[in-house]
């Protein structure tokens, strides 16, 4: 983790510090596509090497299916009572 924000705190001072060099955008933007290109390929090939997490992806989709629908009856409920609330003090 440690390394991660070493790399992470040089790219930012590099960011600040650095002379703005016509064409570094261009190439600093197809060089991040194909970093986040590299990254999507390799993540799938370790979620398709291992035969049990494809079996908890349809689990994890689940979990996240109540947890979301928890997440919106409870908002639309303290909506509703806010609403309520603020009615009553209006009037």
């Amino acid at each position: 983790m440690v390394k991660y924000l070493i790399f992470l705190s040089i790219g930012i001072l590099f960011g600040i510090f650095a002379p703005e060099i016509n064409g570094v955008k261009k190439v600093k933007s197809i060089l991040m596509s194909v970093s986040v290109l590299c990254l999507l390929f390799f993540m799938g090939v370790g979620i398709g090497k291992d035969p049990e997490l494809k079996l908890k992806i349809a689990n994890f989709g689940l979990n996240a299916l109540v947890i979301s629908s928890f997440s919106i009856l409870f908002s639309i409920i303290v909506v509703f009572i806010m609403v309520r609330a603020f009615r009553r003090h209006q009037k």
